[in-house]
């Protein structure tokens, strides 16, 4: 007599294969998920990052119209090209940089904290706003008032 509790053993042995793949699916989700929760806390700084080295690396090659290309529109908006030329190439050049430190201030802006290197060897600290504007991340404020 077979209790209509009893599972067929026709049936058990898809059910235990629907188990372990459902089983395989959360476990492989979670690290998916993981992976991905952690590379989103991450983004801010990496992307500020790489927005500030790019700035910096054209400043550092006598490149300050490609600088001002780096920055945000809002920026742009209030410091014309060819003052921005002018008063970056009115101070001492930018021979070298460090980037000292990168901090997030929300999931789409950053303060990177550099040292700035000129031909006297002379170290000046730098701190510049970078946010996330038209589609990348940008430096961001008045890079003429900064240092």
């Amino acid at each position: 007599m077979v209790s209509r509790w009893t599972v067929d053993d026709t049936l058990r042995q898809p059910l235990r294969r629907a188990g372990v793949l459902a089983a395989v699916l959360v476990v492989a989700g979670l690290v998916v998920g993981g992976f991905f929760l952690f590379r989103g806390q991450r983004a801010p700084e990496q992307g500020a990052r790489l927005a500030a080295d790019s700035f910096l690396t054209r400043l550092a090659a006598g490149n300050i119209a490609g600088a001002y290309d780096q920055l945000c529109n809002d920026t742009r908006g209030r410091v014309e090209r060819e003052d921005f030329v002018a008063g970056i190439g009115g101070r001492p050049a930018v021979r070298s940089y460090r980037i000292d430190g990168v901090a997030a201030t929300g999931p789409h802006d950053a303060t990177v904290s550099a040292a700035l290197v000129d031909p006297t060897g002379a170290s000046t600290a730098y701190e510049m706003r970078v946010t996330v504007d038209r589609g990348t991340w940008r430096v961001c404020g008045n890079p003429l008032d900064a240092g």
